[in-house]
């Protein structure tokens, strides 16, 4: 019986840790051939004002849970630029002020529905433990402090990802909002029970970090290599907040997954792979000059499945400055925290059940 759960329900039942656990699954099921993903698609269609409608999918099989799921977003998105910094905002368009997204769970072996939730609470937490993960492979072993970028929604899951990988004595915080990154300071130091700075500039947030998290919707550069202590480990939300020079300064590199950009369809073009499509919407919005694309340089890059399966090397030595570069989201990340989710709240006989009726039909599609 389909059931229906809420990102408060999601929220009670799917800790970090068991996050983190689910996510570790499936990246080693990925690379023993027993999950696939998927590119994710995005269609765009413009509304004036560098506001665009966009109609996102992105879906994937894991194998060893029998779950295959399908992330589907419908938004309204809108680039600008403020003090030099560009960032790219999602609207809140939906009745009430909110958001729209879902996450739509099914049975490999009957092909039914098996659940449906917001995206919201789930996103977060598979963002951040996707970074957690390249912490557990890539950081030094006696890493504990982190550098922190951001204070929104991505940035409260890595403190917390982090922190349930390896234990941190300080955190040092920054972002362009003083009373935002106060603010957050100070809840985290209460949760965690753990000193967390609020600094004044990102490059105090970096200097002398261990790890180094950028956790922002900028798509110009929040840090310089020139920042980074020898040994530490860095990771991004996307790649446009850490730019090439990262990425030479780096001894070992190691992408999410090797197609790096979305499969876009953009009205007057067509479907347009390996460009970031604000290059060809919005001309005149400032964005993180690159040398050449993602696509091409991640490549030839290992895939953290490989780092997280053995195949391939995280860290050689404590001198070593290790980069994960989030490059693209993954519909897997989807299957497999959904499936975590979808089982601890059957557990303690959370959600809504629904008739399978409604979702099944007598007629050949």
């Amino acid at each position: 019986m389909p059931k229906i759960l809420s990102n408060e329900i999601i929220e009670q039942v799917l800790t970090m840790p068991a996050c983190i656990d689910a996510m570790e699954e499936a990246y080693l099921a990925w690379a023993n051939n027993q999950a696939i993903t998927r590119p994710r698609s995005d269609t765009y269609m413009p509304l004036g004002n560098s506001t665009y409608y966009v109609l996102k999918t992105m879906d994937g099989i894991l194998g060893s849970q029998g779950i295959g799921s399908i992330r589907l977003n419908s938004d309204l998105i809108q680039w600008s630029t403020k003090n030099g910094v560009t960032k790219k905002t999602k609207l809140r368009s939906a009745q009430g002020d909110r958001y729209n997204g879902m996450v739509l769970l099914f049975d490999i072996h009957t092909g039914e529905i098996k659940a449906m939730f917001p995206d919201g609470f789930i996103q977060k937490m598979r963002v951040a433990a996707t970074g957690a993960l390249s912490v557990k492979y890539m950081a030094r072993k006696d890493s504990s402090t982190l550098g922190l970028i951001g204070t929104g929604w991505q940035a409260t899951g890595a403190i917390e990802a982090v922190h349930s990988i390896t234990p941190l004595k300080q955190v040092k915080v920054f972002s362009t909002n003083l009373h935002h990154r106060q603010d957050f300071a100070k809840t985290y130091e209460e949760k965690l029970g753990i000193p967390v700075m609020a600094v004044d500039s990102p490059e105090e947030a970096v200097r002398g970090a261990s790890i180094v998290s950028t956790a922002t919707n900028s798509l110009t550069r929040v840090i310089e290599a020139d920042w980074l202590e020898p040994g530490c480990h860095v990771y991004c939300v996307k790649y446009s907040e850490i730019g090439d020079g990262v990425r030479a300064r780096a001894d070992r590199v190691v992408v999410n997954v090797h197609f790096a950009t979305p499969d876009n369809h953009i009205p007057g073009i067509g479907r347009v792979s390996g460009t970031d499509p604000i290059d060809l919407l919005e001309q005149g919005i400032e964005k993180e000059a690159m040398t050449e694309s993602e696509d091409v340089w991640a490549k030839a890059l290992p895939e953290l499945q490989e780092v997280v399966s053995g195949s391939a090397i995280g860290r050689r030595t404590d001198d070593e400055i290790t980069l994960f570069v989030n490059n693209n989201g993954l519909g897997l990340q989807f299957s497999a925290a959904g499936a975590a989710a979808l089982k601890l709240a059957d557990e303690k006989g959370l959600g809504i059940d629904l008739p399978i009726d409604w979702f099944v039909q007598t007629v050949h599609p």
